[in-house]
């Protein structure tokens, strides 16, 4: 089926009703016009739907393609690879240490979308990073790169990196996850949790940074921190925790984040935390699996709410955000 209208199905099931502006805002449009930019492959791009909780609805897309989808020979053309051509066409060469490249697209109501690009990765072989950043046109980033993996605690793993050209001075992302045995140990004692935050860089810690995050350790979902890389190498002043969901069998959307749920006592924290607002309880109704058929073919549509994270800048909290992933099965 046609990609762009597979997608305007699941933008509309996601937004239906009071969503729209409750959690959307404005930013379809925009949206819209960024999507056909990420359709480099045959097969529909996992979509993830990134929401702030907090402020003026409005919402950023993510376009994840995943490495089998992609013919070695094509010509990734940069009007349907997000700008990115070159990274394409690495990417489509690739073995097994590399899962999914995403196109993250900064949507503005009234502007153009602006793209940055992220490699999720099964390890973090240099010679695998090495090749993506300059596939991506900032192999000056690697450097930094290495200082900064060079810090990381034992326990952690890298599981995504990326570059903003949109944001100098912050344009190397980095996405690490502590193991299980380590979060397990965070919940119970912060100041370890501290000196390794501080160990790749984090200097000012504010009076939540670290409580909060010893609570999102406390919770049955899996721990992921996110962090911006300086010139130096270090993490710079913007820090984001983050949260995976896992819906338990049997449950719809709405039971997992109702109030007495799992999601739904940790949304309600993150609210008295002051970082979210009421708009949270919308997020259950966005789960959704529904099947299309259009002559003789047929696809299911899915949505659900995948990850929530936190954020600070120089140990000050500044919101929450809720991400949204959504996609298609072919039969």
């Amino acid at each position: 089926m046609n990609h762009s209208v597979l997608y305007e199905i699941l933008y509309a099931l996601a937004a239906l009703g009071e969503r729209k502006q409750a959690l959307f805002g404005n930013c379809a449009p925009a949206a819209r016009k960024a999507f056909a930019r990420s359709c480099a492959g045959n097969a529909f791009p996992e979509i993830w739907f990134e929401i702030p909780l907090l402020g003026e609805p409005r919402f950023d897309l993510h376009a994840l393609t995943s490495r089998g989808t992609l013919d070695p020979e094509a010509a990734f053309p940069a009007e349907v690879s997000g700008g990115f051509p070159d990274a394409f066409r690495w990417f489509a060469c690739q073995g097994e240490n590399v899962r999914q490249l995403a196109l993250s697209w900064d949507l503005k109501p009234n502007g153009d979308p602006s793209a940055a690009i992220q490699l999720l990765v099964a390890d973090k072989d240099p010679d695998t990073v090495k090749g993506f950043l300059k596939a991506a046109g900032r192999e000056d980033a690697f450097e930094r790169y290495e200082a900064f993996s060079d810090r990381l605690p034992e326990g952690w793993r890298i599981c995504y990196y990326g570059v903003f050209p949109g944001r100098p001075g912050s344009d190397l992302r980095v996405e690490c996850i502590p193991d299980r045995y380590l979060q397990a140990v965070y919940a119970k004692d912060p100041e370890l949790m501290r000196k390794h935050l501080v160990q790749i860089g984090i200097r000012e810690f504010g009076d939540t940074l670290l409580h909060h995050c010893r609570d999102l350790a406390d919770t049955p979902f899996r721990l992921e921190f996110q962090f911006d890389v300086g010139e130096d190498g270090f993490a710079g002043p913007v820090m984001g925790a983050s949260l995976r969901f896992a819906c338990p069998p049997g449950e719809s959307g709405w039971d997992f984040f109702n109030p007495d749920g799992e999601a739904g006592r940790l949304m309600n924290r993150i609210c008295e935390w002051g970082l979210a607002d009421d708009r949270w309880r919308l997020l259950g109704d966005t789960s959704f699996a529904e099947r299309v058929t259009r002559e003789k073919e047929s696809c299911l549509l899915f949505c659900f709410t995948a990850f929530v994270k936190l954020r600070w800048r120089t140990g000050v909290p500044l919101d929450a955000k809720a991400y949204l992933m959504a996609g298609v099965q072919d039969d």
